[in-house]
C-alpha cells in the first residue's frame, strides 16, 4: 500500500514490517515529533468510517505498560491508516520459532505481563478475542506489549460477542460458535502458557473442526504428563485455563497472577508486576538515551546533550 521512501502527511516510510490477513504494517518516522512510529494500513478499505475506526478506538480506550498504545487514526489520499507506537523487537511467534519452549520463569513472567494487561482490557469491557504469539509484541527490553485488536469486541450490555472469529488454536470452544466471552481470552492464556513450555498448542491440527472437537471433549494432555519437570501448581493453572466448560475456568486474569504469585511465593501477588516492571526500567536505563530537544544520542550518565546543550535531567 505505502512504498519505502513515500511521504504520506507528515509521516516519513522508512520500510515494511510485515503483512498479515487484516494489514500491512509499517516502519514510519513522524517527521513533527522525531519519532518513529508503526503505521497500520487495513487491507480492506471503506468508505464508511465507523467501521475503520472500530479497532483504533477500542485500542485507544485502553492504556496500560503491555498494550500497544494506538496514537492516531488518518485518512491521506484515500487511504485509511492507523499511527502505534512502535515496538523495537519482534513477536513472541519469533521467540518460538527460534527456539520452540522457554523456561518455566522467562514463560511465567510472560503470562503474568499478558494476564495484566488482559485484566486491563476486560475491566474496560473489551474482549481480545485474537490472543496468539504472532499479536503478542516483545520490546528489546524483554516486556510484553500486545497488539492487534482488530478481532476485539466491545461487551457492554451483550453477554457475549456473537461473530466467530479467531486463531482455532488459540479458540476456545465457545469461540467456535460465536459465543466469545471474557474467559474465551482466559482460555487463549492457557493455549500461549502451555505452547512456551512444550513448544506447541494444547490442540494442534490443520482441521480446525477437529480441534473443536477435542476442545470439546476436553481432551488435553496436561502438560506435565508430557514433562513432568513442569510443577504440579503450574500444570493446574494452565489446565484451569484450558477447562472445556466456562464456568470452570479463571473467572479473570488476575486470578491467574494471583494463582502463579502464590506458587513463587509472593504476598500481595502484585509484588510480582512490580518485580518485573523494576526490572525492563532498570534494563532501560541502562541504554543510550537520546535528547528531548534534538533526539541525538546521548553518552551514558551524560545530561547535557552534545549537540545542542539542552539539559537532560529529569526535572
Amino acid at each position: 500500500m505505502f512504498l519505502q521512501g513515500q511521504k504520506v502527511g507528515k509521516y516519513q516510510i522508512i520500510r515494511s514490517l510485515g503483512s498479515g490477513g487484516f494489514g500491512s504494517v509499517y516502519l514510519a518516522k513522524d517527521s513533527w515529533l522525531n519519532i518513529e512510529v508503526a503505521i497500520k494500513v487495513p487491507h480492506k478499505q471503506t468508505t464508511e468510517l465507523f467501521k475503520m475506526l472500530k479497532e483504533p478506538r477500542l485500542q485507544a480506550a485502553l492504556n496500560h505498560p503491555n498494550i500497544v498504545r494506538m496514537l492516531s487514526a488518518e485518512k491521506r489520499e484515500n487511504v485509511f491508516f492507523m499511527v502505534m507506537e512502535y515496538v523495537d523487537g519482534g513477536t513472541l511467534e519469533d521467540v518460538l520459532d527460534e527456539k520452540k519452549i522457554v523456561g518455566l520463569k522467562i514463560a511465567s513472567d510472560y503470562i503474568l505481563q499478558i494476564s495484566d494487561a488482559v485484566d486491563h482490557a476486560h475491566a474496560n469491557k473489551i474482549i481480545h478475542r485474537d490472543l496468539r504469539p504472532s499479536n503478542i509484541m516483545l520490546t528489546s527490553a524483554n516486556q510484553i506489549k500486545i497488539t492487534d485488536f482488530g478481532t476485539s469486541a466491545w461487551l457492554h450490555n451483550a453477554p457475549y460477542a456473537s461473530t466467530r472469529i479467531g486463531s482455532p488454536p488459540y479458540m476456545a470452544p465457545e469461540q467456535f460458535m460465536g459465543k466469545a466471552t471474557h474467559r474465551s481470552d482466559i482460555y487463549s492464556i492457557g493455549c500461549i502458557f502451555y505452547e512456551m513450555l512444550l513448544g506447541r498448542p494444547p490442540i494442534y491440527d490443520p482441521d480446525p473442526f477437529k480441534i473443536l472437537e477435542k476442545a470439546q471433549k476436553g481432551k488435553i494432555t496436561p502438560p506435565r504428563i508430557k514433562n513432568n519437570r513442569i510443577p504440579k501448581e503450574i500444570d493446574t493453572i494452565i489446565m484451569r485455563c484450558l477447562a472445556s466448560e466456562t464456568e470452570k475456568r479463571f473467572a479473570s486474569a488476575s486470578e491467574i497472577i494471583r494463582c502463579i504469585g502464590e506458587y513463587r511465593g509472593t504476598d500481595p501477588v502484585r509484588t510480582e508486576m512490580e518485580d518485573i516492571r523494576t526490572r525492563i526500567k532498570a534494563r532501560e536505563r541502562e541504554k543510550t538515551g537520546t535528547c528531548w530537544n534534538c533526539r541525538w544520542p546521548l553518552p551514558h550518565k551524560t545530561t547535557n546533550c552534545p549537540r545542542c546543550g539542552e539539559s537532560n535531567e529529569a526535572s
